[in-house]
């Protein structure tokens, strides 16, 4: 066919948020007949269509019967645009930060104050640690995602009815593998917190594309990203995918999950692995669960899909940032954490051990209680071998996890009572204690 044949229109459209919106404009108009090629640009909020006919354009009409449900509006003209008015962006600010202020006043009254994990504990008791989850980290991290992902899928239940129910199921066989293979499967804190940073900044991006910040709208991930369960036409392959993401979320690195996955190793039953791996996969479910549906509902209705669009971006923007930050303790580098902890830090740096032999041992005292460590300062000296003691006074969640990049190599999973470890202090320099998720206030301890 020749290049004087085809003919081409620009559309404005109206409801755009994310690079999600563009696949999912694109492979809607390119399952129309006579429909050549279809160019979205979120930044220009414009569909550009090419068909093989003046008459195998879409009208306006068509396009905005076949988006209504989508929350799409498309015009001939930019200036038929309508912004998202003050009320609106406000009501939908305001109801974000109230749900922000709710989780972190959560997280500071002690959520899982109730909670410790062993590798003899009862299914109820990861039932009870999946509920914290939920309301934390995993909502930070899978929820997130999960919000990202929901304008791909806001047509119908099915994928998130898929995607959860896939969840479970692969909490439970891989909770029977781990339980049976015990400590031959193991993720490094390293490589968790590098995965878990790279899925806070896909996370940040997409955030931002839903607020419209300026230049996040012109990234397109659309490279990254497999999509063919957004094409109508390739229905076999699309109703797998969300059972394929939702298994994967078994590897996403939630804090909460590895510690609940550490001590399934611990049990060394296939059986205790499956059941208790499934038990926390399933106290996670109610506030996917919401996420998952809200978002379908909301989506369905075009005169909430701005306000929610704003709801979701902002955050997904707190939970990017929130995850950086833990990921960033659990790494020892400098995070926001830090600005609480300036005097800590200072008064560590005052501390200098004096007096000590060059073969004689130091000592480290500290208490875990509640979710916090005590005291939140100390200084060795480089080079001197060093008795590390830890006193576990009824810690909850991942309290019970200490790690401290560089300082001592190994997670130190707390029991009842003191524990203790020893090793040669490290070079100078200050290095951070948290817990494997980061989330615990750092402590400080300077080398010198």
């Amino acid at each position: 066919m020749s290049s004087r044949s085809k003919h081409t229109k620009t559309f404005y459209v109206e409801g755009m948020h994310c690079n999600a919106c563009e696949m999912l404009i694109k492979q809607d108009i390119s399952s129309l007949d006579g429909v050549l090629d279809v160019d979205v640009s979120l930044s220009e909020s414009c569909a550009i269509v090419t068909a093989n006919s003046r008459k195998r354009i879409p009208g306006l009409s068509e396009l905005n019967e076949k988006f209504k449900d989508s929350g799409y509006k498309f015009y001939d003209s930019k200036a038929g645009i309508s912004k998202l008015s003050k009320q609106d962006f406000y009501l939908a600010l305001s109801a974000s930060i109230l749900f922000i202020i709710l989780f972190i006043s959560l997280e500071s009254l002690g959520v899982s104050s109730k909670i410790s994990l062993s590798g003899d504990s009862a299914f109820i008791s990861y039932f009870i640690f999946g509920l914290a989850a939920g309301i934390s980290s995993c909502a930070a991290l899978v929820g997130g995602l999960l919000l990202s992902l929901s304008k791909k899928w806001e047509k119908s239940l099915v994928p998130f009815i898929l995607f959860n129910t896939s969840r479970l199921v692969a909490f439970a066989v891989f909770g029977g593998i781990l339980g049976a293979i015990g400590s031959a499967i193991s993720i490094s804190i390293g490589v968790s917190s590098f995965i878990a940073i790279l899925i806070a900044v896909f996370m940040l991006v997409i955030g931002l594309q839903m607020l419209g910040v300026k230049g996040f709208e012109n990234i397109s991930l659309n490279r990254f990203i497999k999509i063919s369960y957004l094409d109508k036409n390739q229905e076999f392959k699309g109703k797998y995918v969300p059972i394929i993401v939702g298994a994967a979320t078994f590897f996403v690195p939630c804090g909460f999950t590895m510690i609940a996955q550490t001590t399934v190793l611990t049990s060394g039953s296939t059986i205790s692995g499956a059941i208790n791996l499934f038990a926390f996969a399933l106290g996670t479910l109610p506030v996917l669960g919401i996420i998952s549906f809200s978002s379908v509902k909301i989506y369905s209705h075009p005169k909430f899909a701005k306000q929610f669009s704003i709801f979701a971006g902002v955050l997904i923007v707190f939970y990017a940032l929130y995850s950086l930050n833990s990921q960033l303790n659990v790494l020892g580098l400098t995070s926001l954490s830090d600005l609480r902890s300036e005097g800590s830090k200072s008064e560590a740096i005052s501390n200098a051990v004096q007096g000590l032999e060059d073969d004689a041992e130091q000592l480290i005292q500290m208490e875990a209680s509640g979710f916090e460590y005590f005291p939140k300062s100390f200084t060795i000296k480089s080079g001197l071998k060093t008795k590390w003691e830890i006193f576990e006074n009824k810690s909850v969640g991942c309290a019970k996890a200490v790690y401290a990049n560089g300082l001592y190599k190994d997670v130190i999973y707390l029991k009842p009572g003191m524990n203790s470890v020893t090793f040669v202090a490290p070079k100078p320099g200050t290095y951070k204690v948290s817990c494997t998720m980061g989330m615990v206030d750092p402590v400080y301890v300077k080398v010198i």
